[in-house]
Parts: structure tokens; sequence; C-alpha cells
């Protein structure tokens, strides 16, 4: 069963704000208010504005969390950031690039534009990945006729690696690469401590 991580990085508020949007995709239901009566959904909300606030201050309201989250998924936050925070991630892009096209040559040094194009564009592809990796999730029982499509699906599922395009993610996000504990968060940041996963259960 999935549980809540207690150790968190700007990649788990990524992981975070897709799932929050893949279940509640109407974005004028994004705010506390109306989803009071939805305890999952509220716990989910309530931890991104926590997040937000740790990991993309530039872009946090306490009063519009889904304006955060909007500019989380466009990735305005990176254009309020100095470019000087990059340059390792940048340094890690050249390193692709020139390994794998060594005769194409840099110009001009990166912008935060050039950035931000490219994690639109793999956030993008990371929400693919998920929609295929998630392909039969939901299916409880299935007749023997699709059992051979289901274990198909299944085990070219488990080849795909996201690890590289995820570690990028997070970067962009958090520039630093922390790692903050769930306890850390609840003690000075006044994270919710309930686990999401588990109050599924209960909601179900």
């Amino acid at each position: 069963m999935k549980s809540d991580p207690i150790q968190i990085t700007g990649l788990t508020l990524i992981d975070k704000a897709l799932e929050f949007q893949s279940k509640t995709p109407d974005k004028s239901e994004w705010t506390l208010k109306k989803l009071k009566d939805n305890p999952p959904r509220f716990v989910r909300l309530q931890q991104l504005g926590v997040l937000l606030k740790y990991f993309t201050p530039e872009i946090f309201h306490s009063r519009n969390i889904a304006s955060g989250l909007d500019n989380l998924f466009n990735g305005e936050f990176i254009l309020l950031r100095d470019t000087n925070k990059y340059e390792k991630i940048f340094s890690i892009m050249d390193i692709v690039i020139t390994s794998n096209h060594p005769f194409v040559e840099q110009i001009f040094e990166w912008t935060l534009d050039e950035l931000q194009e490219n994690y639109i564009d793999l956030l993008c592809y990371k929400i693919a990945i998920n929609d295929i990796i998630n392909w039969n999730r939901g299916l409880l029982t299935c007749g023997y006729s699709y059992l051979y499509c289901l274990e198909m699906t299944k085990r070219f599922s488990k080849s795909m690696d996201s690890k590289h395009i995820d570690d990028f993610l997070s970067l962009v996000v958090d520039p630093f690469g922390r790692t903050v504990s769930k306890n850390e968060l609840i003690s000075d940041f006044n994270y919710p401590k309930e686990d999401p996963y588990d109050i599924d259960l209960d909601w179900v």
C-alpha cells in the first residue's frame, strides 16, 4: 500500500501536485474552503501549500494555493530567480548535450526562459509517463481474456525509468537539492500530520 513520504524533496512537490491535479481536475475546487468536506483532497492541498512555501516561496500565497500550483506547472517560479542559482543544472544540461551532439556548438549562455521551456516539456513528458505506468491502476479484477494485455502493459511499465527526468525536475524546483523530513515540516511549518493515503482508505 502506498504511504506518504517521510523524506521530502523538490520532486515530492511535483509528484504531489500532479497527483492532486489528477484527482481534482477542476481548478475551481483548488481551495481549502471548497475541499473541507473531502478530507483526502483537503489534506493534500494543505501539504501542497506548505511545500510551495518551502521550495518555491516566489510563487506562494497562503490565500491562493491554486495560483501557486499553476505557476509550478508553467515554471513561472524559474523566471523569478537569479540565473546563478541554476549554474549546476546548466552544467548538467551541457554535459548531456555535448556527449550526444559533440558537433553542435553552444553560441549563447543559458537563459531562464530556455530552462523554463525544458522544464515544461519534461514535466509534460512525466505526466505522459505517469499515465502509461498507471494504465491498469484501479483494475481490481478482470477476466481471463484480458490477462494477456494486463501482463504486457505491466511488463512495459516496469521497464520505464524516469530517474534522469525526475532528477532534473527536482533540481529546477530546488537548485539546492535539499531533503527535509516530514517531522521537520510538521514541527516548523505546520505540515499536516495525517497520511492522505490512510485517509483514502477511510474515505472509501
